[in-house]
């Protein structure tokens, strides 16, 4: 240490190494007025990165609170700046991925509400009951991109044998609470069991599905629509179904009238 005596005074100031300014900062047994007690030292600190050498590399976020020395090419000296900049180029990529995910989720998702408010509109212009089946069987498909869309609805057992016509399906009573539930208004699915005769010849073809609850008011059977897709992801379980529960509220009301006008 370097000492200079102050003029006309018999003290002495000191001027402190930084290392040894770090030691009294994180000194725990020393007798320094400046060490604080149950701190540890810089030496500690060493040591225990030396003993865990992952550290930073489970704790990544505090490269950003640490200032990293000048950039040095001596042997077994490791460049912190290039490590921080390599740490900040992969945050940067993750947070564009992440990003682009995003953004292809809203695109997906506008394009989804798009669909399907064509849909409720078609729906909505049908005409006689005939034309609102012939809407759902041959217009819903190309509307919602998909394979095949069919209506079912619970007969009683003498019907069942009756021929069912095109985009209607009769199904055994008990069917739409037995797929659904009592509370669940949506389902979709990547495997099909015997719900998959409402496909009828297209069942084959179908590798994901959508059913949604029909609401037909006391009038009416249970009943459910029916979307189904070659495309393996079309109706992959997590997705969103606002939109499917919107189609289906769409075509229950239209459907309600019909029986309210014959009834």
């Amino acid at each position: 240490m370097r000492a200079a005596t102050l003029a006309g005074m018999g003290c002495i100031a000191y001027t402190v190494p930084v290392s040894t300014k770090l030691d009294n900062a994180f000194h725990t047994t020393g007798t320094d007025s400046g060490a604080r007690e149950g701190s540890p030292s810089a030496a500690d600190v060493a040591t225990y990165l030396a003993r865990h050498p992952n550290f930073l590399n489970e704790r990544p976020e505090l490269l950003e609170a640490l200032t990293p020395p000048a950039e040095r090419n001596g042997r077994r000296v490791l460049d912190m700046q290039r490590y921080i900049l390599a740490r900040l180029q992969g945050t940067l990529r993750d947070v564009r991925a992440r990003e682009a995910e995003l953004l292809a989720s809203v695109r997906a998702n506008r394009t989804s509400a798009a669909r399907t408010h064509a849909a409720v509109l078609a729906l909505c212009e049908s005409g006689a009951l005939d034309n609102l089946v012939e809407i759902i069987s041959n217009d819903l498909p190309t509307l919602l991109e998909v394979d095949v869309v069919v209506i079912g609805v619970e007969a009683e057992p003498e019907q069942m044998g009756l021929h069912s016509t095109a985009g209607v399906c009769l199904l055994p009573q008990g069917s739409v609470e037995a797929l659904m539930g009592t509370s669940r208004d949506v389902l979709l699915t990547l495997s099909l069991g015997p719900e998959g005769q409402l496909f009828g010849g297209a069942a084959a073809l179908v590798k994901s599905a959508a059913f949604a609850r029909l609401r037909l008011g006391p009038p009416g059977r249970p009943a459910m629509l029916a979307l189904g897709s070659r495309d393996v992801q079309r109706f992959a379980p997590g997705q969103a179904t606002d939109m499917l529960a919107f189609l289906a509220e769409g075509l229950g009301r239209r459907m309600r009238e019909w029986l309210d006008y014959a009834l």
